[in-house]
């Protein structure tokens, strides 16, 4: 194949401004863009704090499962699409959302002067600023999942398919020449010192997740539930790199002057690295690993527990005055072993003259390429070894708050861990959620304070059996400048706690909670 340093649509900006990374860095993010160009993180605030999520809050807090509304949940199907980055834009003024339902959308265009010599159409925008610049996108796909709840317990399976990419402190200038090529010409002749470590890294696998929650203390209206998912992992494809730091200068737009670099990166994708030939599906699996997500919970309830055991359909939903939860997500990685390669830069110097201009065709011969000009000949930075890739870890603090009868106020915070230099990087997040739930409907309104420092507003509906919402609402409205987008749907199967098949009434349910209402109903008629 023959690389291209433009782009002319907002949908491939990603990939092109990883490719201008490796180049620049010595070439060495193509290995990502290869595994990761097909793919299109928000938490969804306005669902997963819901006392009716089932089987989708686990991801949050494993606990949810025991303390949850229901005792029986099933997921058909649910898809959850996330893009940000805060460099790249669609103006505000020129927008509209309808554009991409469009068989072949159409957006306006601006000219932009790349070189003294040649000036180009542009549909986006970008804030050239000397900030770092991040990005992180997610395609998450929920397969067949499953929650049962019964007194003290509850157990839960799930199947996903994730495809995540981030970019984590990308500096702007990278970011520049990924947008308008290499003969951007007002960045020539600028020696850039990155000495801050930057990274991007891309996976793509598949989840089979078990979950167990438990009450581990109740006494009087204190509850304490603890919980864990343990997770299996299967790798179809990943990349990263890593820099921890570059000096170097374009003269012009073919030539790169490395004065130092140090950095690596990896990749292990289903690619012949030697003809770029597809190699998916007959060989899948490149790389398996295990990762778990563990939550306790702490609730103040409305009245005194109940030690009586119930069966499942008549069990009453406890509610609580407060609830206040910590865990620790997605912690794990997956070991890819199979048809891996990497290259390393140790001190690197050197120049390389008209590199856009080389045939550089395969990812063996981009490789070889690196190497011999940095290193002392085409292999001597190669090698196959086995890398990790870990998760989007996070730590996770939740605080509900019951308002009235059916109405809670959710507060978290997500802060991210970046385990090793190949971790996905999550992006920070503080939500304050307002949420009215019935056992038929629900609404609530996210507040979000993205990455600390960026404001925006969701909006998330349960219809009994569907849900649909998005984490940033001002994406589908032109609200403000359209820099990526949120939206998930999912359709249950659920089973409501004092809702027993066969019973016309939900009061005739043989628990505690109702038989005590049904019994002062009957008072009062006395009376």
């Amino acid at each position: 194949m023959m690389f291209k340093y433009r782009n002319r649509v907002i949908s491939s900006y990603l990939f092109k401004l990883l490719l201008l990374v490796s180049k620049k860095i010595l070439f060495l993010f193509l290995l990502i863009t290869i595994a990761l160009k097909p793919i299109t993180a928000q938490e969804m605030n306005g669902y997963v704090h819901s006392n009716y999520s089932g089987i989708t809050g686990a991801q949050m807090n494993p606990t949810s499962l025991v303390n949850s509304r229901l005792y029986f949940d099933l997921n058909i199907i649910g898809v959850h699409i996330n893009v940000d980055n805060n460099y790249i834009f669609l103006a505000n003024d020129e927008y509209k959302f309808t554009r991409f339902l469009s068989l072949n959308p159409e957006f306006p265009e601006h000219e932009v002067r790349v070189s003294q010599t040649r000036v180009e159409n542009r549909v986006y925008y970008d804030f050239f600023n000397e900030e770092l610049k991040n990005a992180f996108t997610q395609v998450k796909v929920y397969g067949p999942s499953m929650m049962y709840s019964k007194n003290n317990r509850a157990f839960g399976f799930a199947t996903s398919l994730r495809n995540i990419v981030s970019g984590k402190d990308i500096p702007y200038e990278i970011a520049k020449f990924g947008a308008e090529g290499f003969d951007y010409y007002p960045l020539h002749r600028i020696r850039f010192i990155d000495n801050k470590s930057f990274r991007a890294s891309g996976i793509s696998f598949g989840e089979i997740a078990l979950s167990y929650a438990q009450v581990i203390h109740k006494r009087n209206r204190d509850h304490i539930t603890a919980g864990i998912t343990v997770k299996g992992l299967l790798g179809f494809g990943g990349g990263y790199w890593s820099v921890d730091n570059v000096d170097y200068m374009l003269p012009n737009g073919d030539t790169i002057v490395v004065y130092n670099a140090n950095g690596k990166a990896g990749m292990s994708l289903p690619v012949n690295y030697a003809n770029n030939d597809v190699t998916f599906p007959n060989e899948l699996i490149k790389g398996t690993g295990i990762g778990a997500d563990i939550g306790i919970t702490y609730q103040y309830k409305m009245q005194g527990h109940t030690n009586k055991h119930f069966a499942a359909c008549e069990q009453p939903f406890e509610d609580y005055h407060y609830s206040i939860g910590l865990s620790l997500i997605d912690i794990g990685f997956v070991n890819f072993k199979k048809n891996t390669k990497q290259i390393e830069l140790i001190d690197a110097r050197g120049q390389w003259n008209d590199f856009t201009n080389q045939d550089i065709e395969t990812v063996n011969v981009l490789f070889g390429a690196v190497s011999n000009t940095f290193g002392s000949d085409s292999t001597a930075l190669v090698n196959e070894e086995p890398f990790k890739i870990f998760l989007p870890s996070a730590v996770s603090a939740q605080f509900d708050l019951r308002i009235q009868q059916g109405v809670y106020l959710n507060s978290t915070l997500v802060y991210p861990l970046l385990l090793n230099e190949y971790t996905i990087a999550r992006p920070a997040q503080l939500s304050l959620t307002p949420r009215i739930e019935r056992d038929n409907f629900e609404l609530a309104i996210p507040f979000t304070l993205y990455e600390f420092r960026y404001p925006r507003i969701g909006l998330s509906a349960r219809f009994s059996k569907f849900i649909i919402g998005t984490d940033k609402l001002g994406g589908f409205f032109g609200l403000n400048h359209f820099t990526g987008m949120d939206l998930y749907f999912m359709i249950k199967f659920p089973l409501i706690k004092g809702n027993c098949f066969g019973r016309n009434k939900r009061t005739d349910c043989n628990n505690l909670e109702f038989r005590r209402m049904k019994r002062s109903m009957e008072f009062l008629k006395i009376r």
